[in-house]
């Protein structure tokens, strides 16, 4: 006979339900309209990314914003209060892989568990992910994860596949295996490859939160085992202190002796599963709403009106959720001028389309990258390409007379970001190397036309950019 639903796993599965829903609609409406915030300002893993560069420099990694940081303080203190409360209750991605692992109890009508031995060691995996992308992106300045990360895959979904397969191949990969396996294999990805899930587990080592089990009371009926969706071994244990527990307390509502045989524990006092779940949200929203008191959380990245008006904008400011007619008013520049040396028919595109959806328009391959190299010539300002360094700051367009175009400054190779619009001697151009260097780090032949887009060439040489920018980033 099936189980009632107890009434605190019925708040955590809305609890789950209101934030996969809030991630999956804001997603889809930064698609459609403008200073919506992106997939990328939800997700506090950012925060552990950027906090090294925003404390040495007051500055966030592309993409990211200062609401990353307000949601790592909010995981962090969880983390250390109530262990791994974020995966059990809040985390978006968790609920979507908790959806496709009932949808797999119900067409496979059985529990799958990976080998113990294997298991023992594929939970080690997520922790040498976590220190590799710590390294790789202190070392890169860069957020380094996006194009790998299934989540952000999942939050641009909205935007079209051919432009979700063309910026996050890896990540749709990721994104689709995660589910295919959490419907055999509950929550695989939280189990064996999650960052945030393995930094959630160190801190969750101080011991604040526990289940404790009282063996004399227990009946060993083994539904705690068979209800832990991270299948912990509850059954055995004295006191369930594994790394692996998400919180959910599964174990503690199923158990069926009605004598307090599963009892939840915090700093050494028995509290009320209500109390916990209380604590834990309330935890995480108070770093966001002091934010929002003191007016110094932000979810989206600021206009570029609002940077015009302040007195600074820069060229890499320039969004591909910006539009036409934005950029030309922001920085003061005609709209047909800005359409020409685009190199865009502006009988195509209307001056409100967004830049990201030139391409559409066009029937052309088209990066936003292109405009902020053109408002770059039009204003005479350096610019060595999306990820190079940052110009200086631009007081606003109408009160600074555009200067004669330059050539943009030279960038070392290390910080210049490879995009498919450039060419061959743009690339020699953004970091002062050769052209036959530059063909060398590529891996393409001493006969690629050095004057032609690099995107438009992936077919002829056989190669596709993410690969191109790999090479580029050894």
């Amino acid at each position: 006979m099936k189980r009632k639903l107890s009434g605190i796993q019925l708040a955590r599965r809305i609890s789950l339900g209101f934030f996969l829903t809030f991630a999956t609609v804001a997603t889809i409406l930064h698609q459609k309209l403008q200073n919506i915030p992106n997939v990328d300002s939800f997700c506090p893993f950012g925060g552990i990314e950027t906090l090294y560069k925003f404390i040495a420099g007051g500055e966030l990694l592309k993409k990211l914003e200062i609401s990353n940081i307000f949601l790592f303080v909010s995981v962090t203190i969880l983390a250390i209060v109530l262990s791994r409360f974020f995966c059990g209750w809040i985390c978006a991605f968790g609920a979507l892989q908790g959806i496709f692992g009932r949808l797999g109890r119900a067409i496979f009508k059985k529990r799958f568990t990976v080998p113990a031995k294997l298991d023992a060691v594929l939970r080690y995996l997520k922790y040498v992910i976590l220190a590799l992308i710590l390294i790789w992106t202190w070392q890169a300045g860069t957020l380094v994860i996006r194009p790998y990360d299934p989540w952000a895959a999942y939050g641009h979904l909205s935007a079209g596949f051919a432009e979700v397969w063309a910026e996050f191949t890896v990540g749709i990969v990721i994104l689709v295996l995660s589910l295919v396996l959490s419907m055999l294999y509950e929550r695989a990805f939280c189990k064996y490859v999650c960052p945030l899930g393995a930094f959630n587990a160190i801190l969750g080592r101080i011991p604040l939160f526990r289940i404790k089990r009282e063996a004399s009371t227990c009946t060993s009926c083994s539904l705690c085992n068979k209800s832990c969706p991270m299948n912990i071994e509850v059954m055995k244990a004295d006191k369930i202190d594994s790394p692996e527990c998400i919180s959910c307390m599964e174990c503690v509502t199923v158990c069926p002796t009605k004598k307090g045989t599963l009892k939840t524990f915090l700093a050494g006092k028995a509290i009320p599963l209500a109390a916990v779940a209380a604590i834990g949200l309330a935890i995480y929203f108070a770093p966001i709403a002091f934010g929002h008191v003191t007016n110094t959380i932000r979810f989206r990245a600021a206009t570029l009106a609002e940077l015009q008006t302040k007195g600074s904008l820069h060229v890499e400011d320039i969004k591909g959720s910006s539009t036409w007619q934005q950029v030309a008013d922001s920085f003061g520049i005609e709209l047909e001028r800005l359409y020409r040396e685009a190199g865009v028919d502006a009988k195509k595109v209307p001056a409100d389309a967004k830049l990201k959806d030139t391409g559409s328009l066009t029937g052309k391959d088209f990066e936003a990258d292109a405009v902020r190299f053109a408002v770059a010539k039009i204003l005479g300002v350096p610019y060595s390409g999306e990820g190079g360094e940052k110009p200086a700051e631009m007081a606003p367009a109408k009160e600074t007379p555009a200067a004669p175009a330059s050539a943009p400054a030279a960038a070392s190779a290390s910080s210049f970001a490879l995009e498919g619009t450039m060419t061959v001697s743009d690339v020699a151009a953004g970091t002062g190397m050769g052209a036959g260097e530059v063909l060398k780090k590529l891996g393409l032949p001493a006969d690629f036309p050095k004057d032609k887009p690099l995107r438009e060439m992936k077919d002829q040489y056989g190669y596709t950019m993410p690969e191109l920018k790999e090479r580029w980033a050894k």
